[in-house]
């Protein structure tokens, strides 16, 4: 080949590299307060399960709104197939307060009768969205022999959907009005011990989960001594503040640092560690009473339920069911008008799903934890990804994330709003949910990196997903 051919070829190439290089931009220069993230990429911990995110709704539901959870319900099985893989939970106060009736639906049954109609339309559901069912039996009857026929039915239907029965909700709080005031664990235990009889008579190998409590964490401990091998599963409920009705509660609530999240979530590990059983929250949102309009139903929620999340993964729960349904404020779904609307809350899944699918837990200190969080996971592709939120409604916040090893592309996508109070507008990547309930993400930051640390700087009152290759 000739010298200036050689040449020609050099310069291309040069050109080829350089027009590469130059593909993404440099990520933006620090604009707002400064916050270190240090990671440690040499330390992976737990894997996040890919069913770790949930929906809990009412047993009454099936009852009272029959076209709710039904496989006609187009908007809604794609509301929550865009949430990849989870757990359906069916319970709440009403599961012990619907009787189950062993009989089809007619035009005499009332709304308190579970009917083997009900159940089916229950599987049909399932299937179609294709999560497993966590099923709550009536513990507050006391009806052991009813349980049992109903455990059947609901195995026999479910079948391979069908994840584990619980037996009653809430039982720490009993004593309030369904058992007598001297009601406690011991007592519980005689009645589920009793119930976990009567169903594997009846179903040989029904798998269970417990206790289900509102609170209180020492009877999740005693349970785990008397039941870890009669279980698949830990689990209690966990709302961050209420009752709704409670005049002082406002987005400001939501947004603050939680000072009883850290010790429940120690219990709870302390307890899934020492038995050997994995732990669920398997309801939970933001004010418990329904939630609060103008709070649990605005952006803040999602900021919340976002580090909400990523919280009790980091301290090794396997999931969260976020409680919804008709009329509750703090429902990731909401109907409003006849039509299915994704809330703030809904896009804070969205937001995880992105952030954590095939991830394993990485560890990441924050300088300033006040009003920010972030969050790290390896992934099995070999990326990683950070999930940064600042809770500050007034402040920027530039976050300087520390590597261990050299990176050279990031990818931003941002959870945002209009504002912290809003309860429309929100968006994640770019994208918000069409009407029929698709989703696909639109609008993602590209930076070309080339070291072992880089900026991102959020916005007051937002969130994002930050993907290191």
């Amino acid at each position: 080949m000739k010298k200036t051919g050689i040449l020609i070829l050099l310069a291309a190439c040069l050109f080829a590299c350089r027009k590469e290089h130059q593909e993404f931009p440099n990520p933006p220069v620090a604009d707002g307060i400064g916050i270190n993230v240090t990671v440690n990429q040499n330390q992976p911990g737990n894997a996040i399960p890919a069913t770790f995110e949930g929906l809990s709704f009412e047993t009454q539901i099936l009852t009272a709104n029959p076209g709710f959870l039904n496989v006609n319900n187009a908007v809604l099985i794609q509301l929550i197939k865009n949430l990849g893989p989870g757990l359906l939970r069916i319970g709440g106060g009403t599961s012990d307060e619907v009787y189950w009736s062993e009989n089809m639906y007619t035009g005499s049954t009332t709304a308190d009768s579970l009917t083997t109609s009900d159940i089916d339309r229950l599987s049909a559901f399932s299937k179609a969205i294709g999560w497993q069912v966590l099923f709550g039996l009536n513990l507050g009857s006391n009806d052991a022999a009813s349980a049992s026929n109903e455990a059947l039915y609901v195995n026999n239907s479910l079948g391979d959907n069908l994840y584990a029965f619980q037996s009653g909700n809430e039982p720490d709080v009993f004593n309030y009005g369904m058992r007598p005031p001297t009601y406690n664990y011991s007592g519980y235990q005689v009645e589920w011990e009793t119930y976990l009889s009567a169903v594997r008579n009846a179903v040989p190998q029904a798998p269970f989960a417990g206790p289900d409590v509102a609170y209180n964490t020492d009877w999740i401990t005693a349970f785990a001594g008397n039941e870890s091998k009669n279980v698949k599963l830990l689990d209690g409920h966990y709302y961050l503040t209420g009752p709704a009705t409670d005049p002082s509660i406002t987005y400001q609530t939501i947004l603050a640092y939680s000072t009883k999240l850290p010790n429940y979530l120690l219990s709870l590990k302390n307890a899934s560690a020492q038995y050997n059983l994995p732990y669920r929250i398997t309801e939970s949102n933001n004010i418990y009473g329904g939630g609060k309009k103008g709070v649990s139903d605005v952006f803040a929620s999602a900021l919340w339920a976002l580090d909400f999340m990523w919280t009790v993964a980091e301290n090794n729960g396997v999931g969260i069911n976020f409680h919804g349904g008709d009329g509750l404020h703090y429902s990731p779904v909401l109907v409003q008008n006849g039509v299915l609307v994704a809330s703030p809350e809904y896009y804070a899944m969205l937001a995880f799903k992105y952030g954590s699918t095939g991830g394993t837990i990485i560890p990441a200190s924050i300088s300033n934890p006040d009003y920010c969080s972030a969050y790290a996971c390896a992934k099995a592709d070999g990326t990683y990804t950070f999930t940064l939120i600042n809770k500050d409604e007034k402040n920027n916040y530039s976050f300087n994330i520390q590597l261990n090893k050299t990176a050279s592309v990031i990818q931003v996508a941002r959870l945002t709003a209009p504002s912290v109070t809003a309860t429309t507008g929100t968006t994640f990547a770019g994208a918000m949910v069409n009407a029929d309930g698709t989703f696909e993400t639109k609008t993602t930051e590209q930076y070309s990196v080339s070291g072992k640390s880089f900026i991102v700087n959020l916005l007051p009152g937002s969130a994002a997903v930050v993907t290191v290759q």
